[in-house]
């Protein structure tokens, strides 16, 4: 079971990539149907890069449909229960999510679904983990930003995949405390078959420089088999 706790750890973080992005791209009308995405996860254990696109034919300030497309990698160490000593594990995983956007008085939903596939390589080989090889399945996602105020923020994302029941929720608020970005708290939970990772931090949500919207986060990360440790996040979105 060791082996399945440590490999929720990467895969849990690898779902935070999946809502991390869509943050920015609600925050107001914007005639682009296409935003670029990028950023990087790291914790004690492990650190993943993604990138990706969402396309919005009517642009991202309408209600309509939305396509989410998502590639990650990264690496990530875990200790084995069956092995008794740490086991480094790679991950590739790409996931395709159509779906839809809804804006109402300063509150944008975004739901979507669709397939997801993963791959992973374990060294050495860990007859505990129940998750090795190639997997494909379907995932849920949700993305809802609002503004109670012109200075203020609530972010609230979630997804499940139905590979090993991989989930995560995240919660933010924030101020505006200049015209180009937000400042606040935000927590978070991860999860994977018996794996839990809990994180509360400090977040900087659309940074804009350079033509582009910065985003970061750090904080505590605390796992369920015993290690903690800081947590980084960065992203970027660029509307074209």
């Amino acid at each position: 079971m060791g082996g399945v706790r440590g490999l929720g750890a990467a895969l849990a973080a690898l779902v935070s990539f999946c809502l991390t992005p869509a943050q920015a791209d609600t925050q107001g009308p914007d005639a682009h149907p296409f935003l670029a995405f990028g950023g990087t996860d790291m914790w004690r254990d492990g650190a993943f890069l993604y990138g990706g696109l969402l396309w919005s034919p009517d642009g991202f300030g309408t209600d309509g449909f939305t396509l989410k497309l998502l590639l990650a990698s990264g690496g990530y160490t875990y200790p084995s229960g069956a092995l008794h000593t740490d086991v480094d594990g790679t991950l590739v995983s790409a996931s395709a999510l159509p779906g839809w956007r809804m804006s109402r008085d300063g509150t944008t939903v975004s739901l979507y679904a669709g397939p997801i596939i993963q791959n992973y390589w374990l060294a050495p080989y860990d007859p505990g983990s129940r998750l090795k090889g190639f997997y494909a399945g379907a995932q849920f996602a949700a993305d809802i930003w609002s503004q109670p105020t012109p200075t203020s923020m609530i972010a609230l994302n979630g997804s499940i995949a139905s590979i090993a029941a991989i989930g995560t929720m995240r919660v933010a608020t924030g101020w505006q405390f200049s015209e180009s970005f937000f400042v606040g708290p935000e927590v978070q939970a991860l999860w994977c078959i018996d794996y839990q990772q809990w994180r509360i931090g400090v977040h900087v949500t659309s940074f804009r420089f350079g033509g582009a919207e910065w985003t970061a986060a750090s904080g505590l990360a605390i796992e369920s088999f015993g290690r903690s440790g800081p947590y980084l996040r960065f992203g970027l979105n660029v509307h074209y």
